[in-house]
């Protein structure tokens, strides 16, 4: 998508117009992006369209990153949703302290090759295991991220990463498995 990496250029550049052909660019894949996340979070009390704004204001402030292209923005609104997500859901926590709130099973997003968007997952909990993964494994936390927080298909993390999708399934396959295992679930099969 060649367009969204001129505009990204033009944006970094300082061209206002380019900003305002970004938002309509890249807004719908946020909102898209932010739905999938909440849908996914059935507590959540958060709009997609608050997400989505709150992501891309984070992202205005990333003006100084060396965007390369359509994907690698995508990649980091990935990182920027998963971080708003948190931490709202964070604060939203705090303010509940001691609601004797139960864990949601990951088993059913962990299974799944393609996670629903009917999946249910405890995202504190997930977001835990994920920092403690990153910190063994941060290629394949990034794979994790990309693929639960983006939204994105094997082919387009390959993209992102520069690897081959066999390496990404791979990738795929191990954190599924370490993040169930560090979480006490079932190993998926």
């Amino acid at each position: 998508m060649k367009p969204i990496t001129d505009l990204l250029v033009r944006w970094r550049g300082g061209d206002k117009a380019a900003e305002a052909e970004l938002i309509e660019a890249v807004y719908p894949a946020l909102r898209e992006i932010s739905r999938a996340q909440l849908r996914r979070n059935g507590g959540a009390t958060l709009q997609a369209t608050e997400l989505a704004h709150e992501a891309y204001e984070r992202l205005l402030a990333q003006q100084q990153v060396d965007w390369q292209n359509r994907e690698h923005f995508m990649a980091i609104a990935a990182t920027v949703v998963r971080r708003v997500l948190i931490d709202y859901l964070r604060e939203r926590s705090a303010q509940k302290r001691g609601s004797g709130q139960a864990p949601v099973p990951l088993q059913d997003l962990l299974d799944s090759d393609h996670p629903s968007s009917g999946d249910h997952v405890d995202w504190l909990m997930l977001d835990q295991a994920l920092t403690e993964f990153a910190r063994v494994e941060p290629d394949t936390a990034r794979v994790v991220e990309l693929r639960l927080f983006g939204g994105m298909s094997v082919e387009e993390i390959a993209s992102v990463c520069g690897s081959s999708t066999a390496t990404v399934g791979r990738q795929w396959r191990f954190a599924r498995a370490w993040i169930a295992s560090s979480l006490a679930l079932p190993a998926p099969q």
